[in-house]
């Protein structure tokens, strides 16, 4: 299936209200002049359905890559090979599909440079109510069969968990089962063929609203702040246009700051952009605060993530991934908006941030 195909099956929630451009000329500082250029740079960027993944529509429907003179394109797939296989064959330009899905594609010899981030944790564990009682901790996953989606994030993460408890998977302490989707892990979770399941946002919330399932557990209850959705590109492309590169994250910074400040319309762009029930999209962003939304790269996180892999026997060498992992020109893309905004207090917490995880 070409790109053309996917953009007219996948493409969700692109259009613009007719109104904005009026405003957005009538009201702009002299601050958010647009990067000048001959004509705007194109971008086609991949996502899984994903509320952390509305970074990219904020910044795209608020006018933010416009400003940098940016022609963005969002791609939406339902699973990370196909998505990363389309970031590997120059198909799209950026791909937003986890942590183990590029480190394991970088490990395998894809030339790929992680450049930012999108989210930080954002999978849960679910089963039936009734069996709720039964995982209260880690060591009560014992015996139980346990659905996944093999090299997802919250598998990664999960194992490295039981790893730390010296609870070994490999000798049938816990019966994983590796599912084809996380569609057929809720399914699994509802027919009873598993005690419970990983899936990601917004899947377990989506179970418990509709499928009557519950979580039990989020994963990051484990293992705390780990690194989820990377900002993924083919490192040719990224060498050759790094300017580009900056002008990107630079429009998913100010993103960062409209959806710290402005929670009712963060909500309706993401919702109807996804298809989703607002109540949805408000409880796994704000209330629950079930992930982060943030465009760091994240290095020390992203390089921990490549150790719980290995942990978890999806590697068999280390690997030099960190060669792969590109924080200076998100520096210089924050340093800009630094730069445009003095003092301001979401772009302050950014450089906090950056400081302490790279």
């Amino acid at each position: 299936m070409n790109l053309r195909e996917w953009g007219r099956k996948l493409r969700v929630g692109l259009g613009v209200a007719g109104v904005f451009g009026g405003i957005l000329a009538a009201t702009v500082a002299a601050a958010d002049t647009p990067a000048q250029a001959k004509s705007p740079e194109t971008f086609r960027v991949g996502y899984i359905m994903e509320p952390p993944h509305g970074l990219h529509y904020i910044a795209k429907e608020k006018g933010f890559f416009k400003d940098e003179n940016l022609e963005v394109e969002l791609f939406q797939f339902t699973n990370v090979p196909e998505g990363l296989t389309a970031v590997k064959t120059g198909k799209l330009d950026i791909g937003t599909f986890g942590s183990a899905g590029p480190l394991s594609f970088i490990a395998k010899g894809a030339n790929f440079t992680i450049f930012g981030g999108i989210m930080i944790d954002g999978q849960a564990i679910i089963a039936k109510p009734e069996n709720a009682e039964k995982f209260k901790t880690l060591e009560n996953f014992k015996g139980k069969k346990i659905g996944l989606v093999r090299l997802s994030t919250g598998d990664v993460v999960f194992r490295g968990a039981l790893a730390k408890l010296n609870v070994d998977w490999r000798k049938g302490e816990i019966t994983i089962v590796e599912l084809s989707g996380i569609g057929a892990v809720v399914q699994a979770v509802q027919k009873g063929e598993v005690d419970a399941g990983i899936v990601f946002t917004p899947h377990f919330s989506i179970a418990e609203k509709k499928g009557g399932l519950k979580v039990v557990h989020y994963i990051a209850d484990f293992y705390p702040n780990y690194s989820c959705c990377r900002l993924t590109a083919n490192s040719d492309d990224f060498t050759k246009r790094p300017d580009a590169y900056k002008r990107y994250l630079i429009g998913l910074i100010r993103a960062y700051k409209f959806y710290q400040e402005n929670q009712d319309e963060t909500v309706k762009l993401i919702a109807g952009w996804l298809k989703l029930d607002e109540d949805i999209v408000r409880a796994d962003t704000y209330t629950n605060h079930v992930f982060q939304i943030n465009p760091d790269p994240y290095k020390k996180a992203t390089l921990d993530f490549w150790r719980l892999m290995r942990e978890a026997g999806y590697a068999a060498t280390d690997y030099p991934v960190e060669k792969h992992i590109d924080t200076k020109v998100y520096r210089e893309a924050l340093d800009e908006v630094l730069k445009r905004y003095p003092g301001d207090a979401s772009y302050l917490k950014l450089d906090a941030f950056y400081k302490e995880n790279n």
